[in-house]
């Protein structure tokens, strides 16, 4: 093997933000890779572009709504223009769906939530699957999260669309696995960042405990005592796209810092 994970590769990372996503692609172009980026808000995507530029990588952007399958196609023929392949897809985007309990919910709800979610995912699969097929190689990573393995009261939207992504990652593994074309998925439980802090001032408001002590409850619940970074996050992803995964697909790898044990 070469000596960088993606030396040589094509990584096309959807949802590109402050977090995970932002992780995926700055890690990918360090592990060589010619990273293309996709998110709706072209200013976020120029940021990350310029920053693994200004670091000796290779990327591109293409701004990219993945609830319209024009653009879907649109960006895997961008991909293909400017690098020659698509070798990996990695999708971190997620439209984050009402909350509250399910009798409450509208049709609306369900259907903005499947739109942005999981018909989002299902078109991006199949715009880069044209050029991964005829390559015989490629993989897609999806991502998950915990509440798909433990759904929380008030989110069973959001918990219904996670649990979505492990289902496509197994019916697509069968589909284009015939292809040489790999499909995986990566579980996070809480990610170390800014929303999840707080995430826990709200929750130590609401119990009258404080934040220091709902995240110690949280984090006394992993077996490694925290919780995992987007970084780390990033890297069972790219693990997953990588050559070093080549017999792994249809599987969904829990990254949770020992929050669930399946």
């Amino acid at each position: 093997m070469n000596g960088r994970l993606l030396d040589g590769c094509v990584v096309l990372v959807v949802g590109v933000g402050a977090g995970m996503g932002r992780s995926v692609a700055v890690r990918a172009a360090a592990h060589g890779a010619s990273v293309v980026l996709a998110a709706r808000t072209a200013a976020r995507l120029c940021d990350v572009r310029d920053e693994i530029i200004a670091a000796g990588g290779q990327a591109c952007s293409v701004p990219t709504d993945a609830t319209d399958p024009a653009q879907c196609r649109h960006l895997a023929e961008a991909a293909v223009d400017t690098y020659g392949r698509i070798d990996a897809l990695v999708h971190t985007g997620f439209a984050r769906p009402a909350t509250g309990p399910l009798g409450e919910r509208s049709a609306d709800d369900w259907h903005k939530a499947l739109d942005g979610n999981v018909i989002a995912a299902a078109q991006l699969v199949d715009a880069v699957a044209p050029t991964m097929r005829a390559q015989h190689s490629g993989s897609v990573v999806l991502v998950s999260s915990i509440s798909a393995r433990q759904p929380y009261v008030n989110s069973g939207i959001y918990a219904t669309m996670k649990a979505a992504m492990l289902t496509l990652t197994k019916v697509y593994a069968q589909e284009l696995g015939p292809h040489g074309v790999r499909v995986n998925c990566v579980v996070p439980g809480y990610i170390q960042s800014a929303d999840l802090d707080a995430f826990f001032e709200v929750l130590g408001r609401e119990d009258g405990g404080g934040a220091a002590a709902a995240r110690a409850r949280a984090t006394g619940a992993t077996a490694l005592g925290r919780f995992p970074s987007a970084d780390e996050v990033a890297d069972a992803a790219l693990f997953l796209a990588s050559p070093m995964a080549t017999a792994i697909t249809g599987q969904s790898l829990d990254v949770n810092a020992g929050h669930w044990f399946g």
